[in-house]
């Protein structure tokens, strides 16, 4: 029954019978303490993170990111584009922050205003300008 809820491969399926003879329980309770686990992890994540944005402003950068993203098909044209729109992404760690173009004052992470940056990397090719880690792009360039 449970294997009709969701769509997974033979060997994760398996992992779940097995985890659920191990606990002695059924399918539901296991996938009950599961979903509570990813919801504690989800919450301790977003305690820990002090990124509150306000929704208006999200609704705008995610407006004028769309706009960019639109007539753009390279990131030197996005680039142009978000340049226009007095923004600009900078490499942060694993991807990319929109900033105020003049101030430099964070915004928020790519992902939160349009497409992560892996996706990104899918659509424009290569890495991101000057980002330190080339590695994560090549990665998801092989990826189907």
């Amino acid at each position: 029954m449970a294997e009709t809820l969701f769509h997974c491969d033979d060997l994760l399926w398996r992992r779940f019978e097995q985890l659920c003879r191990d606990r002695d329980e059924t399918p539901g309770a296991v996938l009950r303490d599961l979903v509570r686990l990813e919801v504690k992890r989800t919450e301790s994540r977003k305690a820990r993170s002090d990124e509150v944005i306000d929704e208006r402003l999200l609704v705008r950068l995610r407006l004028l990111v769309a706009e960019a993203l639109a007539g753009s098909e390279s990131w030197g044209q996005l680039h142009r584009a978000l340049g226009e729109r007095g923004l600009k992404f900078v490499p942060s760690g694993g991807g990319l922050l929109l900033v105020d173009a003049s101030t430099g004052e964070p915004f928020a992470k790519s992902s939160q205003v349009g497409p992560a940056y892996l996706d990104l990397v899918r659509r424009f090719g290569a890495g991101f300008p000057g980002h330190p880690r080339p590695g994560l792009a090549i990665q998801a360039l092989a990826r189907p």
